[in-house]
């Protein structure tokens, strides 16, 4: 089992990580949050669940964003994303874990845009 946390609570349940090499996206979701609606920064887009739950992040051009080849990203081995949002501003800071070359390699990478459809502010983490 995976473990997503959101708003420091935990929530039970399976989070999935996938990445698509032909689409260059990775995908980062909880299954058990229903999807509302989605705001994307920059090729980061965030799924916004029932009563404004960060149901998930969908990054777009991932080995760009990261600067990594496409098959060090079928080895991640930890994501986590940072996500801080404000009235006015959401600012994103994931950081991945690969394995290379029997090496664990963490990797960054950094979004933000507006808030302009009014999540709650606070702190947000996920991790799997």
């Amino acid at each position: 089992m995976k473990k997503v946390k959101i708003n420091n609570k935990q929530i039970k349940g399976e989070a999935d990580l996938n990445y698509d090499a032909k689409t260059d996206a990775l995908y980062v979701y909880a299954k058990d949050v229903k999807y509302v609606e989605s705001i994307d920064l920059n090729d980061v887009i965030l799924d916004i669940g029932e009563d404004g739950i960060i149901k998930g992040i969908e990054i777009l051009n991932v080995s760009k964003k990261f600067h990594v080849d496409k098959y060090d990203l079928k080895h991640i081995k930890k994501l986590n994303a940072e996500i801080e949002i404000t009235p006015d501003i959401i600012t994103i800071k994931i950081t991945i874990s690969i394995l290379k070359r029997n090496k664990t390699v963490e990797k960054q990478t950094f979004a933000k845009g507006l808030n302009d459809i009014s999540l709650d502010s606070g702190i947000v983490s996920m991790e799997c």
